[in-house]
């Protein structure tokens, strides 16, 4: 056979070849599952947030008041008595995202918020991750931020005798505020005076 046959039976293997693995790995994208985009801001949890022998108990939630005598108003929910303390949090938070249909409050978190991921620590701090729309969508002011803020530490420093502090991320990262005012640099501790209840109570409700 001509040598010059040879190189261009070669070339054209070596081709053939190049254009097979091209096309094997375009097939294998697009066959791979589609992954979450990490700013939905929204990831359904790994297991049930509560069992179907979870009781249900009473919580104190808080949330931010209309009116200038409080910062934030508060109004007895329930939830379930889940053992794990992430559970109960989240159960809190959506309570808190769903809001309260009462003409004395607020209403809601910023709308589109989601709760990413939560985990509460040995030491007593729970670390809650939000998507982007907490900050986003925050009409932003010193008050209305710090209303904001503490409706979700004091919601869950107040029930959950695991939780003494709470530390706020937005989309996986630290910000250094909310919208411009509030800093969200250190964990947050809870603070009942700025809250419509006369007297702070030392305990909150009693876990099974």
């Amino acid at each position: 056979m001509p040598r010059y046959i040879k190189i261009g039976l070669a070339i054209t293997v070596a081709a053939a070849a190049v254009s097979l693995v091209y096309f094997v790995d375009i097939a294998q994208r697009l066959r791979a599952p589609e992954t979450s985009d990490p700013e939905s801001g929204f990831s359904e949890p790994e297991a049930p947030l509560y069992g179907p022998t979870d009781p249900p108990v009473e919580i104190r939630a808080f949330f931010p008041a209309l009116s200038n005598d409080v910062l934030l108003r508060t109004r007895r929910l329930r939830i379930f008595g889940s053992e794990s303390p992430e559970n109960r949090s989240r159960q809190i938070v959506e309570l808190l995202i769903a809001g309260a249909d009462d003409d004395l409050l607020f209403g809601r978190l910023p709308e589109g918020t989601r709760l990413n991921h939560v985990f509460v620590s040995p030491e007593g701090t729970a670390y809650l991750d939000f998507n982007s729309a907490l900050a986003d969508n925050h009409p932003g002011g010193i008050l209305p931020e710090q209303a904001t803020l503490y409706a979700i530490v004091n919601s869950l420093a107040y029930n959950l005798p695991e939780i003494d502090r709470v530390k706020i991320l937005i989309g996986g990262i630290e910000k250094e505020t909310l919208a411009g005012h509030c800093m969200l640099i250190l964990p947050l501790e809870p603070d009942l005076a700025i809250s419509d209840m006369a007297q702070p109570q030392t305990t909150g409700p009693e876990w099974p």
